[in-house]
């Protein structure tokens, strides 16, 4: 059912190549031409729904006029990684095509900025409070609980990689307030936050009920930098039946300013790790 390649690096192939043909002035057309193709292949390279091979994607770069020798290089091997397989691509049968992407986006981005209002993310959870949540959730095709905790959990291994992403996690109070499963539970949750919390690789901030109205009471999202040729930005919602994800700049933009509010709302590492603490503390006298 799955693709068995890296479709979030071919997204960003495909958008980068839409605006160096813009920026030329070229039309796709023209890159069908060079291609000896059709416009819709060129259409679906752009929108990262198929491959290209090594020469063509030379022969674009010519077309485009591109010769910093970094950014061609830099795209050469970004077009290359796109088709290497990760581990979730062996777990397809139990991964639907838009969890396999937002696996893909935390396996490849340098930064991830959080903003979670419901739960705690799936990256930070334990296996007992990911099983709660889970089983909780129930959706008309999800798989078996003991699948999808096991998938959750391999996530987590992203977290103990010598190449893994900076990722700030910003936490509404009512995250920590809210028992999920028991008082146990929501304990070793708690404490689990504060043991894993190593600023400013891993960074658990909380945004206080005492700060009121923000930028985030509209929603949870998570927003992922990339470093290196084809940088860009997608963020990432999701919905009870669906995962959307943004990525033009100009949808982007309110995500960036909205995340720079967030985090001057919210307390500092050390205040919100004391917070935490303290709640897990009052969990452990239930």
């Amino acid at each position: 059912m799955g693709r068995a390649v890296s479709t979030v690096r071919r997204m960003r192939l495909g958008l980068e190549l839409r605006r160096l043909r813009e920026q030329v002035g070229k039309s796709q057309q023209d890159a069908a031409e060079a291609l000896d193709t059709s416009d819709t292949k060129v259409s679906r390279l752009e929108g990262g729904k198929t491959g290209l091979s090594r020469l063509e994607l030379v022969a674009l770069l010519d077309l485009y006029e591109v010769s910093d020798r970094r950014l061609r290089d830099g795209l050469l091997e970004l077009n290359r990684n796109s088709k290497q397989r990760g581990w979730w691509q062996q777990r397809q049968d139990v991964l639907t095509p838009k969890l396999v992407e937002l696996i893909e986006l935390e396996s490849t981005a340098s930064t991830i900025f959080q903003y979670e209002a419901l739960v705690v993310p799936g990256l930070l959870q334990t296996e007992a409070y990911a099983r709660a949540i889970i089983s909780g959730f129930p959706t008309p095709h999800s798989p078996s609980v003991d699948h999808a905790v096991q998938v959750r959990m391999e996530r987590q291994q992203l977290l103990t990689q010598d190449e893994k992403p900076r990722l700030l996690c910003l936490l509404d109070e009512a995250i920590l307030r809210r028992q999920v499963g028991s008082p146990e539970v929501m304990a070793e949750q708690l404490r689990r936050l504060v043991e894993i919390n190593n600023p400013p690789h891993l960074a658990i901030q909380v945004i206080p009920f005492a700060r009121g109205a923000h930028a985030g009471l509209d929603g949870s999202f998570l927003h992922f930098t990339f470093s290196g040729a084809a940088d860009m930005d997608i963020v990432f919602l999701e919905q009870k039946d669906s995962r959307v994800f943004v990525e033009e700049e100009t949808s982007v933009e309110p995500y960036r300013i909205a995340a720079e509010h967030l985090r001057t709302q919210a307390l500092s590492s050390p205040e919100s790790m004391t917070l935490i603490s303290a709640i897990a503390a009052e969990l452990d006298g239930k």
